[in-house]
């Protein structure tokens, strides 16, 4: 993996990140007391995307580790 491609992958992990933020404290919580979010999801599709997002996550932090150059 090269410079470029390795600074992608910490843009996408960062941003999954925030997403996974949002999801969990605003959205969730608003689901949770109204029965849907801003978005109009319900709390199971929350569930779902919150858990897709983790696992998104947790592929690209495998990705970061199983690179051979050290970056830093």
């Amino acid at each position: 993996m090269n410079d470029r491609e390795y600074e992608d992958l910490i843009l996408q992990l960062g941003n999954l990140r925030e997403h996974a933020r949002q999801l969990a404290e605003t959205d969730y919580m608003t689901a949770l007391y109204k029965g849907y979010s801003a978005s109009g999801q319900t709390l199971a599709e929350i569930n779902e995307e919150i858990s897709s997002t983790d696992e998104s996550i947790m592929a690209l932090e495998r990705r970061l580790d199983d690179d051979e150059v050290d970056y830093e």
